[in-house]
Parts: C-alpha cells; sequence; structure tokens
C-alpha cells in the first residue's frame, strides 16, 4: 500500500512539456532551440550563430546541449517554477578560408522565467562559460593541427522567448 501511495505521489503529478526558442547573447549571437520539460527539469538543445560575419570568413556556428533545473519561486501560469540553474556544453565551430577552429565550452548561469501567458516566456540569465579546449586545423595541402586545452573564464548572458508547443 504505502509503495502505491509513494509511487502516486511521486509519478502522479508528472509533467512533460515542450518549448521552442529563440534566443539571443552578448557578441551578437542568436540560437534556435528545442527543449523537452519533465516537471521542474528541462533538457535542451539548439543551434546558433553569430551575425556579424568577418570579411573573408564562413558565419561561425553554434551547437549546444543543455540542462535546466526549475528550483525556486512560484509562477501563476505554469508549475514550473520561475527561478532556474542552466548548465550546458557549447561547441562553436569557425572557418576562414585558411583556418578552421573547434572550440568546446561549458556554460553555466543562474536565471528567472517570466510567463506572458500560459504558452508564451521570456528567460533572462546571466553567469559565466568556459573554454574547454580548442583545435585549429590549417586548410590547405599540408594541414597543421594545434591542439589547446584552456580554461579562460568569460561572462556569459543570455535573453530567450519561448513558446510551449503542448
Amino acid at each position: 500500500m504505502f509503495l502505491i501511495s509513494f509511487s502516486n505521489l511521486s509519478f502522479g503529478q508528472d509533467q512533460k512539456r515542450l518549448n521552442v526558442s529563440i534566443g539571443i547573447g552578448p557578441n551578437e549571437s542568436s540560437d534556435i532551440g528545442i527543449r523537452f520539460q519533465k516537471n521542474q527539469m528541462q533538457y535542451g538543445i539548439g543551434f546558433g550563430t553569430i551575425f556579424a560575419q568577418r570579411r573573408g570568413t564562413n558565419r561561425p556556428e553554434i551547437f549546444t546541449g543543455e540542462f535546466f533545473y526549475h528550483f525556486a519561486g512560484k509562477a501563476e501560469l505554469s508549475t514550473r517554477r520561475p527561478w532556474y540553474l542552466r548548465s550546458g556544453l557549447v561547441l562553436y565551430k569557425d572557418e576562414t578560408s585558411s583556418l578552421r577552429t573547434l572550440t568546446w565550452l561549458f556554460n553555466s548561469r543562474i536565471g528567472r522565467e517570466f510567463n506572458i501567458s500560459k504558452r508564451i516566456g521570456i528567460s533572462l540569465d546571466a553567469g559565466i562559460i568556459t573554454r574547454i579546449k580548442s583545435r585549429s586545423k590549417e586548410i590547405g595541402p599540408n594541414p597543421q593541427y594545434n591542439d589547446e586545452i584552456v580554461f579562460p573564464i568569460f561572462p556569459s548572458a543570455g535573453l530567450n522567448l519561448w513558446y510551449r508547443i503542448f
């Protein structure tokens, strides 16, 4: 009897939702993503780029995989708590006519959601981003590789508009 009661409490309020988001960040970056929510956790993937394109380069590409944990507060229009911790991996791909660079970053932020309606909201967050590894390859007949493992820390922030599909 106890196990049945406990399972109803634990899983009876299981809420699964799917959100799409568009966002902007520092350095003229933009992204589009999809997030799967289960209770107070979200798992997301995204793709983005940088608006400003340097002469003689391709537009940089950004790929993300993120985890959100909603931990505090109460929202009128949602059962999801508005305050969250966000962390994830970012792959930044940049290419010029002579050099291709792949950089792995770790992103960690704290943020808050503001519901506009039951399906639409805005998220604002800030934190740090750390470069984990960077690898450059010269483009040409005799490519040279340059592997670099460094841990500089930079400020990180973002503004997202999201829409709950269901």
